[in-house]
């Protein structure tokens, strides 16, 4: 079995900002030789997403407009309240990010996708694109490319 990994960065532009990375896991695809396996396609982040979809404006648009409804990003998050949290505290100039909404959207979009390598191409329907989808503010993000197989 071989594995190869590769580490892209990025910096995003806000949420929800839509990053394509099909072209990206393609040529880690093929520059690792591997004619039949996997590719993992990993966010490090827990406020941006991997997710596979059509690269269509309108289905990016009903996303952003979606997302707003769930998981409205001026409501009350306990995540938020400075007052009661305590953990994993990353403040700058004495303030501190208020994204619980981008956190809970995480929780069901996912981290990873992980998609099949058949005779060495990916095995993506016709319309699928990978992205990376950021859910917080403008962040510089790291998406971890793993290529298992043989």
């Amino acid at each position: 079995m071989i594995v190869r990994t590769t580490i892209l960065k990025f910096t995003t532009t806000g949420a929800p900002d839509f990053i394509d990375l099909t072209d990206e896991t393609e040529k880690a695809v093929k520059s690792s030789g591997i004619q039949n396996g996997t590719v993992l396609v990993y966010s490090k982040h827990t406020t941006a997403a991997i997710r596979i979809n059509e690269s269509e404006a309108g289905i990016k648009h009903d996303f952003r407009e979606h997302v707003k409804k769930i998981y409205p990003p001026f409501e009350y998050y306990r995540h938020n309240d400075m007052g009661v949290r305590t953990e994993n505290l990353d403040c700058d100039d004495n303030r501190c990010d208020k994204n619980g909404h981008s956190h809970l959207n995480h929780f069901f979009l996912g981290t990873s996708e992980t998609i099949p390598i058949v005779e060495g191409k990916m095995a993506l329907g016709r319309w699928q694109r990978v992205f990376l989808i950021e859910l917080c503010s403008p962040r510089k993000r790291e998406v971890v490319l793993q290529v298992l197989g043989v």
